[in-house]
């Protein structure tokens, strides 16, 4: 052991101690925000153990017929869907990808087959190339007869035609745009017995992932036939979600056929389910609540989204994932970003509430996550925009900040 210096110790210089200071502050803040981020992450998401089925009370309806959930969201413990799962081995860990530039996104929600599809679409397309966005979200609509059905179906009527697809997925990509192919369970059928998409229990689980593999397979074979960036295996399907290994043998199913990344958009108020390691990368449809008065600036709802962000890198933290939120958005009402899920608020029309929600969430998220992905964009544009509380922005204010955050 060396002896202990005994000469006279020199004073640091001043920009010396400054950078010093400097250093030791910002890794007290890294470490203070990952705690953080571990503190915020549910308990089941920092263990390997699948955690149990939960579902979401009040949770907003995708679809155009049937909107206006207005109960407010409710974590309930429900007991997990009986399964037939057949034991495998599990899936190897797949080596994790190199992560898009920041998808700067948009959903654009498609029923049916316009016979001026190719024409809409390219309009859409060219309107949201000037607003800087790089990747959209194809969201269509596919359908089980009810909530305990156990085949899952494309509607010849309102389901977009594989032509059609095709059409705009090679638009998006002469216009220099990613795509990411989301087909979307429609809720209809699922209104009438009180059920929404998280809901569902089929009679037979492993009957009811046959059909859904087969049908995704298809898909997955369109998406590889035309180089689609991403195929999104599911959303929201939270009763289904303690099902690990059928959505492994699924995700085993369609590497086989596509060789773009895959990901699942999960419901922002449950755990991220425990098939996630198996993703390319990890997604959530992030209508969080923001604790704010109705009349919040700007910088309160940015300091409102903190948690929430610390809570989706904390998924990713825990599976060695980058995040992106596959649907964000509100309302144009007064106040709807307190509770951005609701089709309806009901508080008067409010171009202004919404425009700020747009801007805080792309001040408080990008560079924070993998990407965004705003809900929605019709094939045929709102009349008139500024009448409209709905949460299409386009011809809104909000429609700008798009523009602005993805400059």
């Amino acid at each position: 052991m060396p002896l202990p210096y005994t000469g006279r110790i020199q004073p640091l210089g001043r920009p010396v101690r400054i950078r010093t200071v400097a250093l030791v502050l910002a890794c007290t803040v890294e470490i203070g925000s990952l705690v953080t981020a571990y503190a915020l992450m549910p308990t089941g998401a920092r263990s390997a153990a699948p955690p149990a089925a939960f579902k979401v009370v009040g949770l907003r309806s995708r679809t155009i017929a049937q909107a206006g959930r207005e109960a407010t969201a409710a974590l309930i413990t429900t007991p997990s869907p009986t399964t037939t799962d057949t034991p495998s081995p599990p899936l190897p860990p797949r080596p994790a990808p190199r992560p898009f530039p920041f998808e700067a996104g948009v959903n654009m929600l498609v029923y049916g087959n316009d016979s001026a599809f190719a024409a809409k679409a390219a309009a859409q397309l060219d309107h949201l190339a000037q607003l800087h966005v790089n990747s959209v979200a194809f969201v269509f609509p596919i359908y089980q007869a009810s909530w305990t059905a156990t085949t899952v179906y494309s509607d010849p009527v309102s389901t977009p035609s594989t032509s059609n697809m095709r059409t705009f997925i090679r638009a998006a990509h002469q216009r220099h745009i990613r795509v990411l192919l989301r087909p979307l369970l429609d809720e209809a059928s699922l209104h009438t017995a009180g059920k929404w998409r998280g809901q569902i229990a089929p009679s037979s689980t492993g009957a009811w992932f046959a059909s859904y593999t087969n049908l995704v397979m298809g898909y997955a074979q369109l998406a590889q036939a035309e180089n689609v960036e991403i195929i999104d295996i599911g959303t929201e399907l939270d009763s289904l979600q303690s099902s690990t290994q059928q959505w492994l043998n699924l995700i085993a199913s369609v590497r086989g056929v596509y060789h773009g990344q895959l990901t699942y958009s999960a419901n922002w108020a449950i755990w991220y389910p425990s098939f996630g390691w198996a993703l390319d990368f990890l997604s959530v449809d992030a209508f969080f609540p923001l604790a704010v008065p109705v009349n919040a600036s700007q910088q309160q709802l940015v300091a409102a989204w903190g948690q929430w962000v610390a809570r989706a890198n904390g998924f990713g933290y825990s599976y060695g994932k980058h995040v992106v939120f596959t649907e964000l958005g509100t309302t144009a009402e007064v106040g709807s970003f307190q509770q951005p899920w609701l089709w309806s608020h009901g508080t008067g029309i409010s171009m202004e509430a919404q425009r700020l929600y747009y801007a805080a969430a792309c001040q408080a998220l990008k560079g924070r996550i993998g990407g965004m992905y705003w809900w929605e964009y019709l094939l045929d544009p709102v009349p008139s925009a500024t009448a409209d509380p709905g949460f299409d922005p386009q011809g809104k204010p909000a429609d700008l900040e798009i523009g602005r955050c993805y400059s």
